[in-house]
């Protein structure tokens, strides 16, 4: 992984631990150049975070990845997504309500474009 991209993961850790989740929005907005720019190594930074500890930063991955002009592997993205969706923190999410809007409304077009209507939506 870039070192770029582990100071990101130890940041997402370090701010997410100390509930600092305002500098921790910060940080990921200023961030989404660099993971766009990291694309291939995107699944190596969800598997570095926990999605109940670090939900802000598997949230921001998870949007760059869907917001990428073609998804290499929609299957992979669908599953990353939706178990990110039933297991995620609440009360971190809170602090990027938009956000996961988004996604989940990326979500859906890319299953509404593969007409792949699932019951999920």
């Amino acid at each position: 992984m870039a070192s770029a991209l582990e100071q990101f993961v130890n940041s997402v850790r370090q701010l997410s631990a100390q509930g600092q989740m305002t500098q921790l929005c910060e940080l990921i907005n200023k961030s989404g150049e660099l993971l766009a720019k990291n694309l291939s190594h995107l699944d190596t930074v969800l598997g570095a975070l926990d999605v109940q500890e670090h939900s802000l930063g598997v949230l921001a991955v998870l949007f760059v990845k869907f917001s990428m002009p073609s998804v290499p592997d929609f299957e992979t993205l669908f599953s990353q997504v939706q178990l990110f969706i039933s297991t995620c923190n609440g009360e971190h999410i809170r602090y990027a309500t938009d956000t996961f809007a988004g996604l989940c409304h990326q979500l859906t077009n890319a299953l509404v474009e593969r007409k792949q209507v699932r019951n999920n939506i």
